[in-house]
This record gives structure tokens, sequence and C-alpha cells, in this order.
């Protein structure tokens, strides 16, 4: 082959080379400007929804900034609310930025949206309560005021009554005084006094007879017959009387099941224990009484003690031998 042919070969071969490049470098510049274009749109979705969520979070804050006042509660309240909401907008910046997602980023501002309108909401309704309560406070300190005035008026009229009152106080005390000595007086004296008393003690038979025994170990039932005196002051109508038995020993004879009981004395105001008691038809004249006990147990020897009581007082007293 001749060197013209050659160089001929060659410059045909070299300018096919060039073609070829000239078209990949074609090829690749038009796929670098289509994913460059592509991820300026990208960026510029993203810029949108965070220039949109920079606005949004900006207003809020000046509508919170706009609540606040001299209350230092609501003051702390609505930092702790600025706190919250930065926090949610810094989870919704790496939503934008950092996962690129979009679509949870655009979902999580609208639930900012609505925590800040809540948030807005609360401090205005605590804002107008509070305004209510300084409002009600100071017709509070309005009333307190003239209630003031007049618990100084009033003062100096109590100032003025109490002389009178402790003259009302003083008679009132000896009027009580004298009222509870003449009450006293007057139970003593409606009590019946006794000025007769006899005590003996029966054998009692099968058939429901009595016979007189003087024997202690013969004695089964004991009787005490009283005769009472003339009482025109105690009102007529059935009386109860009730009869003390102490044995030699000084104890009371006391059976429950038997009739036994207790009742006040209104001297002292002890509990006082007696054997038996019975109701008489008092008609304000001399009345004899007996009453009949029986106890459950065997009397021993000595001599024996019998008191008698009525409304509440003593009113006769005696005694009586067992052999």
């Amino acid at each position: 082959m001749s060197k013209n042919n050659s160089s001929s070969l060659f410059g045909i071969i070299l300018l096919v080379a060039l073609l070829g490049l000239s078209a990949y470098l074609w090829m690749n510049n038009s796929k670098l400007k289509s994913e460059l274009s592509k991820t300026q749109s990208e960026f510029l979705d993203l810029e949108k929804v965070n220039t949109e969520l920079d606005f949004n979070y900006q207003a809020k804050l000046e509508e919170l900034e706009g609540l606040r006042g001299d209350n230092t509660a609501l003051n702390t309240r609505i930092d702790a609310q600025k706190l919250e909401l930065a926090k949610q907008k810094k989870r919704i910046s790496g939503l934008i930025w950092t996962e690129k997602e979009l679509g949870k980023a655009r979902k999580e501002m609208v639930n900012l949206n609505q925590m800040a309108d809540q948030y807005i909401a609360e401090i205005t309704k605590l804002k107008s309560q509070n305004q209510e309560l300084t409002s009600h406070n100071l017709k509070l300190s309005e009333a307190n005021t003239i209630l003031s005035d007049d618990l100084n008026v009033n003062k100096k009229r109590v100032a003025s009554l109490d002389s009178v009152k402790n003259i009302l106080v003083s008679q009132t005390e000896e009027l009580s005084e004298t009222n509870e000595t003449l009450s006293s007086k007057v139970d003593i004296a409606e009590a019946i006094k006794i000025n007769y008393i006899e005590v003996k003690g029966y054998d009692v038979r099968d058939n429901g007879e009595v016979k007189e025994k003087s024997r202690a170990k013969k004695v089964e039932m004991l009787r005490t017959c009283f005769t009472t005196e003339t009482n025109l002051v105690t009102p007529a109508g059935e009386k109860e009387f009730f009869v003390r038995y102490t044995n030699p020993a000084g104890e009371v004879l006391y059976v429950e099941d038997s009739g036994s009981g207790t009742f006040t004395d209104k001297i002292n105001g002890e509990m006082i224990r007696y054997t038996i008691s019975g109701v008489t038809n008092y008609d304000n004249e001399e009345k004899t009484a007996c009453m009949d006990w029986t106890p459950n147990f065997s009397l021993g020897k000595g001599l024996y003690k019998v008191d008698i009581f009525q409304h509440g007082f003593e009113v006769g007293k005696g005694s009586f031998q067992l052999k």
C-alpha cells in the first residue's frame, strides 16, 4: 500500500474515533444534565417545605408571645410550650433534610400547627380565667374593706355592750346557781321518807305458804315492810322504792336474775346497787308496803343492814339479825 493510502486510512479511523468519543461525551453530558435537573427540583421541593415550616413555626411563636403578660405562672407555661414546639420543628427538619421524607414532614407540620393552636387556646383560656379571678379578687377586696369598716363600727358597739353583758352573765350565773339549789331542794323534798322498817326471814313451803324463820339456814325469802311519811310536795301516783341488803361482811346482796340493779345517787352522782325494787301507789299519806326477795343462795348468820331509796335519795335505813 502506498504512503498516501495509509495516511488516508489513519485519518478515517481517527475521524471515526473522534466521532464516537463525541457521541459518548454528548450522551454522558445529557445524563448528567438530567440528574442535575432532578436534584435541583428535589432541592427546591425540600426548600419549599422547609420555608413553609419556618413560616408557620415563627407565626405560632409570635401568637404565643403575644399572650405573655404579668402572670409568672402563665409565662412559665408559655416558655415550656415553646420548647415543645422547637423539639417538634427540629424533628420535622430532620425528616426534610436528612430522611428526605416530605410526606411524613407535611403530616408532622399539620400536627405541629394543631399542637400550637392547642397551646394558644389553652393559654388564652387560662389568661381569661386569670382576668376573671383578678376582677373577682378586686371585688372581694372592696367588699372586705367595707366589712372591715363595719367590723370596726361593730367592735365599738360590742365594747359599749361588754359591761352590760358582764352584768347579765353575772346575774345569769347567780340565777343558775339559785335554780340548781332550788332544784336540788325540790328533788329532796319530793323524796318520800320512811319512818318504819321491818325485815323478816321466811321459809317457803311447796304449796306457796310462808313461815317466819330467824335461823339463816332456814330462811329462803326476805320480806321488807315499811311505812312512809306524809309528803304533800311530791305528786301523787305510782312511786318506785329500792331496797338494798348488806350482809355482815359489808357486801351488797345482788342477783340480777332476782331483780337486782343500779340507780344514780342524786347527792354524789354515783351508781348505787340495790337488791330489789318495787312500785306502790302513793296518795300523799302514810302508807305501808312490803317487798319480797328470794335469793338463789344460802344466807349466812349475822347482822344485816337494810337501806331504802326513793327518787334518787336514801329515805330510810335499819338492820335485822339472822341466827
